[in-house]
């Protein structure tokens, strides 16, 4: 067995040490299913073809290739509980050739200190490019891809994960990226609504792969009852938020229905405000009570306040003394624009169409697992006036 559960403290239990160190998250057998024929449909290898899982698990990917009638299949897991003959898949020689790696990798937090992969606990991270061989440590996912990628048998070849769908946050994981657009030619991200895993955590099926359909592309598929589609080029890999969901959601649905978005009463850089966690008037519980601003006060020391995280607060938004209040860490503060910000009615206008338009923040929202907003969703909100 792999001893790496002496690595955290002795009163996590065996579970909680695994999710940590190994990042286990079982994907349901409903999605596997619905992932490998999503696979099929665009590209269907043949029962000859040389498979890997690199972390096996429960096997749930495995067994259902094997339904299908799969039998070359190379599986890797390390945790000796799972199987006779743990193998660490970033031990396994390059040599080793494939048609298709496909599986979920471990999710493991980027500062959790006792994830089990760092570059320098390897002899051979050759298949760590441009620099990040030199990096302490990684989201775990990223090496999966990366050391799969040596692992191609050829032009023909493909990678279908199971990612946190953070990954294809716009600003992240950049030079990981680079190198997934260099060598493939068409990217394929799946999402639905439904759990994947036992935890709620947001996630998606990418596929790295080159179709001469779709060169040069990116499809982005949700599935929600009903399957919406998009087809974007391939470079904006690089630039935007790729995330199904919300991504779609926009273009169905725009910035909100009204004829001027926010930036034009908002500085755009927000402003420092007093913050304390614990000891706050304000959070996202109570900032509804904070919808007008009271009689006789300086309507200049108001300011707008958006709850910029939390599945259930995000999108609420209320007018806060930026002297006197303390809020938590929770917001997005904005002042508003020299010619706006004596207008009281304009300011509580602002609020109350925000506040009614909560459900588009949360469309917006699916980035992390408590979901989360950019602060241009704010911005580039439309409202009537």
């Amino acid at each position: 067995m792999v001893k790496v559960y002496n690595l955290l403290k002795p009163k996590k239990n065996m579970e909680e040490v695994k999710k940590f160190v190994l990042g286990q998250y079982w994907t349901k057998g409903e999605i596997v299913d619905r992932v490998i024929s999503l696979l099929q449909s665009y590209k269907n290898y043949n029962k000859d073809s040389f498979i890997l899982e690199p972390s096996a698990g429960t096997c749930n990917f495995v067994n259902e290739l094997k339904k299908r009638g799969y039998t070359k299949i190379k599986e890797c897991e390390i945790d000796g509980d799972l199987t006779k003959n743990p193998e660490d898949f970033f031990n396994l020689p390059i040599e080793k050739k494939f048609d298709l790696i496909i599986g979920n990798p471990p999710f493991t937090k980027y500062n959790v200190k006792n994830s089990y992969f760092y570059p320098k606990k390897y002899s051979n991270v050759s298949f760590l490019e441009n620099g990040l061989n030199k990096k302490e440590k990684m989201q775990i996912e990223k090496a999966f891809i990366l050391k799969s990628i040596k692992h191609l048998k050829d032009k023909n070849s493909s990678i279908a994960f199971v990612l946190p769908i953070s990954f294809f946050i716009g600003n992240r994981n950049k030079e990981t990226k680079r190198i997934i657009s260099n060598k493939f030619s068409t990217i394929i991200i799946y999402q639905n609504d439904r759990n994947w895993f036992e935890e709620p955590i947001p996630c998606c099926f990418a596929i790295f792969t080159n179709l001469k359909k779709y060169k040069d592309k990116i499809l982005l598929f949700y599935e929600d009852g009903k399957n919406v589609e998009e087809v974007i080029n391939k470079e904006k890999l690089l630039t935007e938020e790729l995330i199904p969901k919300s991504f779609l959601y926009k273009k169905r649905n725009g910035n909100g229905n009204g004829n001027s978005s926010l930036l034009k009463y908002l500085f755009e850089k927000g402003i420092k405000y007093q913050r304390d966690y614990k000891n706050n008037n304000v959070s996202g519980a109570n900032i509804l009570e904070k919808t007008k601003i009271p009689k006789n006060r300086n309507v200049k020391d108001y300011t707008l306040a958006i709850v910029r995280v939390g599945n259930s607060s995000i999108g609420k938004a209320g007018l806060i003394n930026i002297k006197e209040d303390i809020l938590n860490d929770m917001f997005y503060v904005f002042e508003f624009k020299d010619e706006y910000n004596s207008n009281k009615e304009l300011k509580e206008k602002i609020v109350l169409e925000i506040n009614n338009n909560q459900e588009h923040f949360k469309n917006l929202s699916v980035r992390v697992g408590s979901k989360s907003m950019k602060k241009n969703d704010v911005l580039d909100f439309k409202i009537k006036m």
